[in-house]
């Protein structure tokens, strides 16, 4: 049975036993292996010998070259010495990688894994308070802040991710997925258009920098005392108005949530110039984003959710090209 086809236990366990031969590579012994995320990627929680948890991530989905996963790497050493931020911290090989190369036969691809030391704490998740979205909003503009003087080392390099797509391989344009109906398809291909535009627009007049570029609460961690942001996965140069207006989906059910999002970034960083107009165009962006991306997913759980997931977003499309405002329509 091919790996798309087998349910998510048995899609754990086939990359389950890539872990073993990756922990040797860091000369690590496992004592318990743990599946904590099992969607875009694959995660683990790692308890060695000597009781240390760690945090290995299975790149499955993402199709970064080894050395854009060496820039993100990078990056996060630079933080972790910097210091404004929470973030993971990298672990290194026994030969001093950051990051290793490893065959995964199920889905006959070469993919890379991290390790990280892991993070104490619980998921923020669907249900933000105010003050973690304005403490969000602050290490939203601290992240760019400390890339100011980052200088990756040969030959990492971060991709370009100042458009629609981001860096992800385009199953949109060539032609209409089996999955998606004609009318969908003419929605998100109108809605690409438009968005493509905003982005060559503002790309010309704005600063293109590292970002994240997946702040959501998924992705952020409430540890003892702060906030901590992980999965780097997605980081690439882009404009910084990108990492709000993809927080901002998320929770863009309660307009009012956002205030506290901005107030946090504001509090450190000007806020970037956008029109309203553009605003809700690049808000549109990130659902074209998505569907993209979850088109290319092998994991049994979002190819079963995929035909709902479709359905919300022709919803989204229809109040759009209704109204110009961006929900999250169910």
């Amino acid at each position: 049975m091919e790996y798309t086809q087998l349910d998510e236990e048995a899609q754990i366990a086939a990359v389950q036993e890539l872990v073993p031969g990756i922990l040797r590579q860091y000369g690590i012994e496992p004592k318990e292996i743990k599946n904590v995320n099992h969607a875009f990627n694959s995660s683990f929680k790692i308890t060695d010998s000597q009781g240390q948890d760690l945090a290995l991530r299975i790149n499955l989905s993402s199709h970064k070259s080894g050395d854009e996963v060496l820039a993100e790497m990078q990056w996060l050493e630079a933080l972790s010495l910097e210091g404004s931020v929470q973030a993971p911290i990298p672990l290194r090989t026994t030969s001093g990688e950051l990051y290793i190369s490893t065959r995964f036969e199920p889905l006959n691809t070469d993919t890379t894994a991290v390790l990280f030391k892991w993070i104490e704490g619980e998921e923020v998740g669907d249900e933000p308070t105010n003050e973690q979205l304005f403490e969000l909003g602050q290490n939203m503009a601290r992240l760019q802040l400390s890339v100011k003087d980052l200088k990756f080392s040969p030959p990492a390099f971060m991709p370009a991710i100042n458009s629609t797509l981001m860096n992800s391989k385009d199953l949109l344009t060539p032609s209409k997925p089996d999955a998606i109906s004609d009318n969908l398809y003419e929605d998100i291909l109108k809605g690409l258009a438009i968005s493509d535009e905003v982005f060559q627009r503002l790309s010309k007049t704005q600063e293109l920098i590292p970002i994240h570029a997946d702040l959501h609460m998924a992705n952020v961690i409430q540890s003892k005392d702060k906030l901590a942001i992980i999965d780097f996965d997605d980081a690439g140069i882009g404009l910084p108005i990108q990492d709000l207006v993809i927080s901002n989906y998320y929770i863009r059910e309660d307009r009012e949530r956002e205030k506290h999002l901005k107030a946090g970034y504001s509090s450190v960083l000007e806020l970037p110039k956008i029109s309203d107009e553009d605003y809700e165009v690049l808000l549109l962006s990130r659902l074209i984003c998505l569907i993209n991306a979850v088109l290319d997913m092998t994991s049994a759980e979002i190819i079963e959710f995929l035909p709902k997931f479709l359905v919300r977003a022709q919803k989204r499309f229809d109040q759009f090209y209704a109204t110009g405002q961006f929900t999250l329509a169910d």
